[in-house]
């Protein structure tokens, strides 16, 4: 026991006699702590604690790969916008060739369909002249018909109190001959007009009136004026004729002949003026026309007929060869 408290009192001793020396040479330096530090017996002394590491800024990671998004965005988006410029311009390349073709295409069209047009035009040219020409032919020389329509009495043979008659019929006998290159024709007929009695009215012998009949022979000149330029013509007409007037009573009980007339010469002379259109149909031609017609009574004026003009209108429908 003795000697461990003499060791233990050596011991407490030589730390004692360390610790003093060392404030003693701390003081040589700096100036020296009035502050005791307490010692404790049989405790070791706790080594100081490692000074602290100093602390680093931290990167942001989620900062970087942030910018390294938006950078790989911003190139992609510019390699598209270069790839839709690339795709623009080849499509506006090709919106340029395809409108060229297409313009190139319908100037050809319409060339092509303007040389059909002037063909066309040429060869309806052409074919017009042909068929005027045709027509001319058609419409030159001998031509004959027949034609058949209603007569009109006018004047006295209308409105006599004593002796008038209302409307009769027509037959009529065209013939003559055209110049293909002259407007002037020769126009004959031979033509029967029936005038139709007014049953109220009584003749001069007492005897209910009866139908007349004028036959007529007839010529004179037609001026031909072409309608466009076709075979068809619109024409006028004029020439004096012979007529003679059959049906009427003579006596109580007889009638004026076309036999007794032509015997007794009872053959009237008149004129004529009138209009028609032709239609041609190739070598036919269809026509319509009127004429007026007035007939001069030759003296003595007979008592069944007894008018010094008789005026009438026919009006006819025919066909022309």
């Amino acid at each position: 026991m003795r000697v461990g408290f003499s060791s233990s009192c050596a011991i407490g001793l030589a730390i004692a006699l360390l610790l003093g020396a060392a404030p003693t040479a701390r003081g040589q330096q700096r100036t020296t702590s009035t502050r005791r530090i307490p010692v404790t017996k049989d405790r070791p002394t706790r080594p100081a604690p490692p000074p602290e590491p100093v602390a680093t800024p931290r990167v942001n990671q989620d900062s970087i790969a942030a910018a390294e998004r938006a950078r790989q965005e911003a190139i992609a988006a510019a390699e598209r916008n270069k790839e839709d410029e690339r795709a623009r311009r080849d499509q506006m390349r090709r919106d340029s060739i395809t409108v060229a073709e297409r313009q190139r295409q319908d100037s050809i069209a319409a060339a092509d369909q303007a040389r059909q047009d002037s063909i066309a035009r040429a060869h309806n040219r052409a074919q017009s002249k042909d068929e005027l020409r045709m027509a001319r032919r058609y419409n030159s020389g001998f031509y004959m018909g027949v034609a058949g329509g209603s007569t009109m009495p006018m004047g006295d043979l209308k409105d006599n109190a004593t002796s008038s008659y209302d409307m009769g019929w027509n037959v009529t006998v065209p013939f003559g001959w055209d110049f293909g290159s002259f407007p002037l024709g020769l126009r004959f007929d031979l033509a029967m007009d029936n005038l139709k009695a007014k049953t109220n009215l009584s003749d001069p012998f007492g005897n209910p009136m009866r139908n007349v009949a004028i036959y007529s022979g007839s010529g004179g000149l037609k001026l031909n004026l072409p309608i466009f330029r076709t075979a068809s013509r619109f024409y006028l007409m004029g020439g004096a004729g012979a007529h003679v007037v059959t049906g009427y009573a003579t006596s109580v009980d007889s009638t004026q002949t076309i036999k007794d007339a032509i015997k007794d010469k009872k053959i009237d002379i008149g004129w004529y003026g009138g209009a028609g259109i032709n239609l041609r149909f190739g070598r036919t031609a269809f026509f319509v026309e009127s004429r007026y017609i007035n007939i001069e009574a030759k003296p003595p004026v007979p008592a069944g007929f007894a008018y010094q003009k008789a005026n009438y209108i026919p009006i006819i429908l025919g066909i022309q060869f």
